[in-house]
């Protein structure tokens, strides 16, 4: 054969993979007076330009004797990847396939008998059934896909001598018993070569400090390695279950910290930002039930366990017991009660007001089929499966009963303050109350809200509102919808939510307030109405698996449980996720305000922020840790400033307007205007004008027009330190300044952005980004350092000192950009709200975070909402402003997302966890207590 062994890959994320397998391949126990081992086909190092490709190809398929598939998600798909491998199946060496995997799952079904297509993300549908038992396979998920392949890393070299092994028709310890002796013999053949025994002592030194060098080279690189395979591990389960995935993460960066392990924590800190906690039992989870107010959770399970947890899943208060599997819960008005329904038709409450047993209510033994109390009184209604209706006063003893006739109910509901019971089931509707002495039928209908076939219904936990999904969509009703649908009169609207995803539903719930939660094969989705000030959405709850109980919080809907098998996952709906902190602080919202809220951090940590005026002065400074209602306003002004900087003591504020430098004396408790400047003189200027406080006794100001001005705030003179651009007054140019004003930075010509030392006006670089727009530029005086957003998309870095730039990277917001001083981080800002996070060193975006919407839409320039960043001295906090939204700050520090999973998860991996996914590298630490 002409050659030993053809290497089938997708190049997008095995090119560097290949290569250096086929390099290492070729050298591998390679005789020390021969070019190669054997010889490897590859497309890209073997084919020249070729009219036909597939032709070169499949001759190269028949002159090798073995197939070596590089499996990953990318290759699974690639239509020239299949071709290869079923050109081969029906060749004649088939048997003759080895399988590397580089990335993605692989599972064997040994049941079937092959591998399990299902869970397997990596393998190409053309290898089914090709296998009859499991193969043994190469891993080199741990090799990142731009690592070059080292014989002297031993985990690279033990996959080589895997794959060699059959190539060369040896056994693997001899082959690499052989590939040592070559090495040796090369090594005396070059000795051969030196004269003199001084010559050999020094190479024989050299060698041994090489060889110390190399072996902690290794180590280190294993350790790397490891640490990386953990994290892409981590990121590829974050999905299915965020619960080992935040663990495996959080283990990856204790071991070694690395760009891909430092995205791993970010990522899985602030994915699925609606989870509080995870909640475990001993039993299958069949029922659900939250309080009113945020105090409650109820858990029941099929043994007839009953456990009443503290909302945010932290603290068990109650455990109560049932004779059969618990099918209902519901907690009363004030949330003193929880009733309880088992399949057994045993109904209790108990009072979790008082230590007490619960109380079983009288009545029958057959399974309730809804229940309801009373919304002020601790009155419980209600229906079974044979259409008994019974009322319970607040004492439980003997109920209140009639027969309704209904023996399949879907929902109860009481109206008119408990004084009417409607009831909804498959065939209609039917209206109870009383005629004065007894309860009687008032109203029914046999026009069923329901579809025919194939659906799912819910009633929110009050009964408001009745819903089902059918083809992708959810319908939601009030009663008084069902009941007088043709009303004049406007009736409680439960809202439209949007449309769901085409994946079979398969369990639903609704809230009082307009929303679904819709369990499919993918996992959880949340469909909210938009109502009032609350915007219309469409979500997924990443990291569980599709939920066998669903429901919503009471009222507003704003809390979610669901639960699978043994674990139940508490959400919230409303919160802005695990690493942000709403200060309370709102801001005011304008209609043509087209720029960012000024904000600035302080140098004592509070924020000093100017928002759109209508009634609010500014500008506006709060402490962290005052109520929200203590901002210091600055008295009699109502400009909304375009930059806002304090001096170096943080005893002076600068404010800038189109035409004016204001002066502020500051503090945490005042805010008081000492005089104004005019630096607009005879210049129209439009858009912003940047301030910063220095040099020396001045003030820069950088005005839109791309001018650089040095102000003597004491005097008001004015000098020019850059002149204006060219391209008239009204041109607007991206520009930014140093935090000490040392240095100034704008825009140019096609792209370029010419970086200014002040006060002396000196051009210091000229700095060509290779673009051909420049949306969002910051400067970093402390780190010598420039970012630039340019052509929408591309976030770059560069060397102030050298003039060179330092990395360039893509997927940046083009709204804004900010720099933290200590030069860990950069955070761009998208036009949707959402902010990424990039380490400044390498140029890594590790992740984002969505800034809560504002509950008014501003401006007309489209630049989502408006807002703001900035990061504290320490970079340990991001700091947001929202124009119609509010102050927020967001944790930058990787103790801080450790600590918050540690929070969320709130156990270790287990033995079997470990064992599963960690190896003696990784084995030794711990990444959360217990």
């Amino acid at each position: 054969m002409r050659y030993a062994a053809f290497i089938s890959y997708s190049h997008a994320p095995d090119t560097r993979r290949a290569h250096a397998l086929r390099q290492a391949l070729h050298t591998f126990a390679r005789p020390w007076n021969r070019m190669r081992a054997l010889r490897v086909f590859l497309d890209n190092a073997a084919m020249s330009a070729e009219r036909n490709i597939w032709g070169t190809v499949e001759q190269a398929l028949g002159d090798s004797e073995y197939l070596i598939l590089l499996a990953s998600p990318d290759s699974r798909r690639s239509e020239w990847v299949g071709r290869e491998i079923e050109w081969w199946r029906q060749g004649p060496r088939a048997e003759k396939l080895l399988l590397v995997v580089t990335d993605g799952e692989i599972h064997w079904d040994h049941a079937a008998g092959d591998f399990d297509f299902e869970r397997s993300t990596c393998l190409h549908s053309s290898l089914r059934g090709h296998f009859t038992a499991e193969p043994r396979w190469v891993d080199l998920r741990w090799m990142a896909a731009d690592q070059p392949g080292d014989l002297r890393e031993p985990q690279f070299r033990e996959a080589v001598a895997d794959l060699a092994a059959p190539l060369h028709g040896r056994p693997k310890d001899e082959l690499i018993g052989e590939d040592v002796t070559q090495r040796r013999r090369f090594r005396r053949f070059r000795r051969s070569m030196l004269a003199g025994i001084t010559a050999l002592a020094v190479l024989a030194t050299s060698a041994a400090v090489f060889a110390f060098v190399q072996r902690d080279t290794a180590r280190e690189q294993a350790r790397i390695a490891t640490a990386r395979q953990l994290a892409a591990t981590a990121l590829n389960l974050r999905d299915d279950d965020l619960d080992v995935a935040s663990l495996l993460a959080l283990q990856a960066h204790r071991l070694e910290e690395t760009p891909e392990t430092l995205a791993a924590v970010y990522q899985l800190a602030s994915e699925s930002p609606r989870l509080v906690r995870f909640v475990r039992t001993d039993e299958t989870v069949t029922a659900l039930a939250l309080s009113n107010s945020p105090r409650y959770v109820a858990i029941g399970t099929g043994r007839g366990t009953v456990e009443v947890w503290t909302a945010d899943g932290t603290r068990k208060v109650r455990t109560l017991e049932l004779s059969g599997a618990i099918t209902m819960m519901r907690f009363s008005g004030d949330d003193g009660l929880l009733a309880v329904a088992a399949d057994t038709g045993e109904t209790v409450v108990q009072d979790l007001r008082n230590e007490g047993g619960p109380r079983r209510l009288a009545g029958g033994d057959t399974e309730l089929r809804a229940m309801a109390f009373h919304a002020f009184e601790p009155h419980l209604t209600t229906i079974d499966d044979k259409g008994e209706l019974r009322s319970y006063d607040a004492a439980g003893g003997k109920p209140t009963t009639f027969g309704t006739g209904v023996t399949a109910a879907m929902n109860l509901t009481l109206l008119d303050e408990g004084g009417k019971v409607f009831v909804g089931h498959a065939a209609g509707w039917s209206l109870f109350g009383s005629d004065g002495e007894r309860m009687t039928e008032l109203d029914s209908s046999d026009s069923t809200v329901y579809p025919f076939n194939d659906y799912l219904s819910a009633a929110s936990p009050t009964g408001s509102c009745y819903g089902y999904v059918k083809y992708g969509e959810v319908s939601l009703y009030s009663p008084a919808e069902i009941i007088r649908p043709d009303a004049d009169e406007p009736t409680r609207n439960c809202g439209v939510p949007p449309g769901l995803i085409n994946k079979e539903a398969e369990i639903l719930a609704v809230s009082d307030d307009g929303r679904a939660a819709v369990g499919t094969s993918d996992g959880l989705l949340v469909s909210t109405s938009g109502v009032q000030d609350r915007p219309q959405s469409l979500e997924y709850l990443n990291g569980v698996e599709a939920p066998a109980v669903l429901t919503f919080s009471p009222g507003a809907g704003d809390r979610l449980a669901s639960a699978d098998g043994r674990t139940v996952a508490l959400w919230s709906l409303d919160r802005p996720g695990p690493t942000a902190h709403p200060s309370g602080v709102a801001l005011s919202a304008g209609s043509t305000i087209p720029q960012q809220p000024a904000l600035v951090v302080r140098p004592d940590g509070g924020v000093t922020w100017s928002e759109e005026p209508e009634t609010t002065e500014n500008p506006r400074t709060w402490t962290p840790g005052d109520p929200a209602d203590r901002t210091v306003v600055g008295q009699g002004s109502y400009w909304m400033y375009d930059a806002l900087a304090y001096g170096e003591d943080g005893r002076i504020l600068y404010a800038t307007t189109d035409d004016g430098l204001e002066v502020w004396s500051a503090s945490s408790d005042s805010l008081v205007r000492k005089h104004v400047v005019n630096i607009a003189r005879d210049r129209d200027f439009s858009g912003r004008t940047l301030v910063a406080a220095g040099p020396g006794d001045k003030v820069t100001v950088v005005p839109p027009d791309g001018s650089v001005l040095l102000v003597d705030p004491a005097t008001g003179r004015m000098s020019t330190a850059v002149k204006a651009r060219e391209g008239g007054e009204r041109a607007v140019y991206q520009q930014a300044v140093g935090e000490g004003g040392g240095v100034a930075a704008v825009q140019g010509a096609d792209g370029r952005v010419e970086v200014y030392e002040l006060p002396s006006g000196r051009r210091l670089h000229t700095l060509d980004t290779g673009a051909s727009s420049v949306q969002a530029l910051t400067v970093s005086e402390e780190n010598h350092t420039l970012y630039a957003v340019v052509d929408g998309d591309i976030l770059e870095r560069w060397d102030l000192e050298k003039g060179t730039l330092e990395w360039r990277s893509y997927g940046a917001g083009e709204y804004g950009v900010a720099a933290d001083a200590a030069g860990r981080w950069a955070a761009t800002l998208a036009g949707d709200g959402a902010v990424w996070l990039w380490d400044a060193r390498t140029g890594t975006r590790l992740g984002s975070t969505t800034l809560p919407a504002p509950s008014t839409v501003a401006g007309f320039s489209e630049a989502g909402e408006h807002s703001s960043l900035a990061f504290s001295a320490d970079g340990g906090t991001l700091w947001s402003a929202t124009e119609g939204g509010g102050l927020m700050s967001w944790d930058t520090s990787a103790d801080a997302w450790a600590e918050r999973l540690c929070d969320r998860v709130g156990r270790p991996l287990t033995s079997s966890e470990r064992a599963r996914y960690l190896t003696s590298l990784s084995d030794g630490i711990t990444a959360c207590e217990g």
